[in-house]
């Protein structure tokens, strides 16, 4: 085969083994769709994608079975696509330039690959919606002024964790994995506790590699003299964590982050339910100040379509069921897309649905408005952090918090 011949024919195998890697490649949408790319761990963290890639879907439906979205005097249908990031920031970025290139109007994520990827969207017009990670570090308006989020900070969790704890008098080890999450979280908790670091007996770090073992962290946390310990990592280290603990005979009182209320905590200690109870995690409220009705007509509209997400474990021998709060974020992140998309008269990825992104405003599925805070580009406002414990698979708000007090319970089983 003649040289030149053979080098094409290279190429050409290249290009086709990167469209397979990025995921089936996607004809540029006409003028009578547009795209909205769904990049999350969906082989590694299903627990974690496939509620983004359940609430995108569902916003995206309502809204093409009412129409489509109006832009500029016409309709356009919204389609979905999904691309596995494998928990993998090259991979993830390489998804986000995948989206720019296909002309894609969003790119919906758990926040992986958001430092790679966010200048590549950027120069192509293209939103990018962390609808999971907290870290504060993702969103900067003035740094990357196409990045959102609707989703809980890290800052907000951690500050009002610790405005929880220190006035309860315990000794806290932190504990945190060395994954981003983890990283992130690890450096929040250094910020919320600086006023407060003599109650701080250690600063942990475990590892979050498949098959990682947190129990010499654990005993360190323990030889430290903490009565109270403060993780935030992964789900698979918070489980293992917590088994360390356990198994150990130290029943100290446990804080986590919002991974406390993923399913995979649940089934990993599905064998001893009760190593779970009194776990206390942070999480947004549920439920508006209008009440629980939005919330609730969300729920079902969600569940009629997906069925109810089974946590696969049992608690008074009844099926527990996960609230789709999850889903909730990236659902309203997909309509306030839908809302720019109209408001700047864009179908297509372009500076002025970027803008647009700025002035969207939608009544959110729990009641509230929701919009983007112009100043820090966020969705979720930190007052609206509340605390659950668990006792025997299902959670409820706690009662010795002020806003968590009020909240109405949320059916799970």
């Amino acid at each position: 085969m003649p040289t030149r011949a053979l080098v094409a024919l290279v190429a050409a195998v290249a290009l086709t083994l990167a469209a397979c890697a990025n995921g089936p490649s996607t004809p540029k949408p006409s003028g009578a769709d547009a795209v909205i790319v769904v990049s999350a761990p969906f082989a590694g963290l299903p627990s974690v994608a496939r509620p983004i890639e359940r609430g995108v879907r569902l916003a995206v439906e309502q809204i093409n079975g009412a129409g489509g979205v109006a832009v500029e005097g016409r309709r356009v249908r919204l389609r979905v696509q999904l691309a596995d990031d494998q928990s993998s920031p090259g991979v993830a970025a390489a998804n986000i330039r995948h989206a720019a290139g296909i002309g894609a109007v969003a790119v919906v994520s758990e926040g992986t690959g958001v430092d790679a990827g966010w200048q590549d969207a950027d120069r192509a017009g293209m939103p990018i919606g962390i609808t999971y990670d907290g870290d504060e570090e993702l969103v900067d308006p003035a740094g990357r002024p196409n990045v959102f989020r609707v989703a809980p900070t890290n800052r907000g969790a951690s500050f009002r964790l610790a405005e929880y704890l220190v006035p309860k008098g315990l000794r806290f080890a932190l504990l945190h994995d060395d994954s981003p999450y983890g990283t992130a979280g690890g450096r929040a908790l250094d910020k919320a506790f600086v006023r407060n670091r003599p109650s701080v007996t250690a600063d942990l770090q475990a590892s979050a590699a498949p098959g990682g073992d947190p129990a010499p962290q654990v005993l360190q946390a323990r030889q430290s003299g903490a009565n109270a310990l403060v993780v935030w990592a992964s789900p698979p280290v918070l489980a293992a964590t917590i088994r360390a603990a356990r198994q150990a005979g130290w029943q100290v009182p446990i804080y986590a982050s919002t991974t406390g209320e993923d399913p995979l905590v649940r089934q990993q200690l599905a064998d001893h339910p009760q190593w779970l109870d009194g776990l206390t995690f942070v999480s947004s409220r549920l439920t508006s100040e209008k009440g629980p009705k939005p919330f609730e007509t969300y729920r079902q509209a969600y569940e009629k379509r997906f069925g109810p997400d089974k946590v696969g474990v049992t608690s008074g021998g009844r099926a527990v069921i996960a609230p789709p709060d999850w889903a909730m974020y990236a659902y309203d992140f997909a309509n306030l897309v839908a809302d720019a998309m109209h408001r700047s008269g864009a179908a297509r990825a372009s500076a002025e649905l970027v803008k647009g992104m700025s002035q969207a405003e939608i009544l959110g599925a729990n009641g509230d408005e929701r919009s983007f805070n112009e100043k820090n580009h966020e969705g979720v406002v930190d007052d609206d952090i509340f605390f659950a414990t668990f006792r025997d698979m299902v959670w409820t708000p706690v009662k010795d918090d002020p806003l968590s007090a009020t909240l109405p319970p949320v059916p799970q089983t």
